[in-house]
């Protein structure tokens, strides 16, 4: 169940283009589409003690495979020091076109032994883990 680069650039090109242009300006330059449906899947990772330093290193790795198989790498947040503790030791963040975009993605991922390779190793890493997936609302 392998996906080809080029039907997976299709997949992508197809959920790019049903963002509609239109877009309004907000602030010091922020530009926000105004008809889009844009989704946002977040994940955060709570490390055993004494190991948040390898979940960092292997969510960039994770990431490093993301870019490998055409996707995109999102963003990694780490916990700041000036927290009040709840927070997770490593979030990783990736905004996508709509659904469809977010559903060729998974597949993918799925896809692909070297992403479920790092899944394995994550899960040796963290007590606990949890995914959101936000629709950004209009202003």
């Amino acid at each position: 169940m392998k996906i080809q680069r080029r039907q997976f650039l299709h997949l992508a090109a197809g959920a790019a283009s049903t963002v509609v242009p239109t877009t309004a300006a907000l602030g010091q330059g922020t530009i926000v589409p105004t008809h889009a449906i844009m989704i946002v899947e977040r994940t955060q990772y709570f490390a055993k003690p004494g190991l948040a330093a390898q979940v960092l290193n292997l969510r960039r790795r994770a990431c490093a495979v993301r870019l490998s198989i055409g996707l995109p790498g999102g963003e990694i947040f780490v916990k700041h020091p000036g927290g009040d503790g709840s927070e997770p030791d490593v979030a990783w963040q990736c905004t996508f076109a709509d659904a469809a975009a977010r559903e060729a993605d998974l597949w993918a991922r799925a896809a692909s032994p070297a992403f479920e390779s790092v899944r394995v190793e994550m899960r040796k890493l963290y007590a606990r883990f949890e995914r959101q997936v936000f629709s950004i609302a209009a202003l």
